[in-house]
């Protein structure tokens, strides 16, 4: 779902490691705040930094990714990205991350 208000509807956000089998679920959440959702759980398809439009942040879920995955998204995303490191690959820990991007993004 896309806010009518949100000025900046299309930025994306990249989820790296995480698990697959929510890879919906975390769509639906970036999709609450206005953003689109690349997920790279085990690597990251050719041509891809052509496909990612404008990266809003970078969301890392530490146990669940490789270093070499990790500095590849990284390298994908233009230079001063926000980058965030979650803890767990649960909805609850990356609703909290969009939010704070969320509420970061309208301080802005």
């Amino acid at each position: 779902m896309v806010h009518p208000n949100d000025t900046r509807a299309g930025d994306t956000v990249i989820l790296v490691g995480g698990c697959g089998g929510l890879s919906r679920r975390y769509g639906e959440v970036v999709a609450e705040r206005g953003l689109a959702l690349r997920h790279f759980e085990t690597r990251v398809p050719s041509g891809a930094r052509h496909a990612l439009g404008r990266v809003a942040a970078v969301f890392v879920v530490v146990g669940m990714v490789s270093h070499a995955l990790r500095d590849r998204v990284k390298d994908l995303a233009p230079s001063g990205t926000r980058v965030v490191y979650l803890r767990t690959a649960s909805v609850s820990a990356l609703r909290a991350a969009v939010g704070d991007l969320a509420a970061r993004r309208s301080a802005a």
